[in-house]
């Protein structure tokens, strides 16, 4: 028995922010243009982020962040699906 099951996904550009020494006078290359990921709704965040991790090739370490809010509203819960999140997601979508 075989079902087509439809994967829902989530595309966006990912980019971090070097912050490592913010009094270094060497900056560390960064992409010119942040590239796209494709998030699976379905998925919690926090087993995808290697894989984002992996696409920036960036030099930090990963870490977790829980229960916070930035100036631009709160950051997405890692435990959660997209799918779980959507109200945080809206403004961001086309659709």
């Amino acid at each position: 028995m075989s079902s087509s099951a439809t994967i829902s996904t989530f595309q966006c550009r990912v980019q971090y922010l070097d912050d490592t020494d913010p009094f270094s006078s060497v900056n560390l290359p960064e992409p010119a243009r942040p590239p796209l990921f494709t998030y699976l709704i379905d998925i919690p965040l926090i087993n995808q982020l290697s894989s984002v991790h992996k696409v920036l090739n960036a030099p930090h370490k990963l870490y977790r962040q829980d229960g916070s809010r930035s100036e631009f509203g709160p950051y997405l819960d890692l435990d959660q699906t997209l799918e779980e999140q959507k109200e945080e997601l809206e403004g961001y979508t086309d659709g």
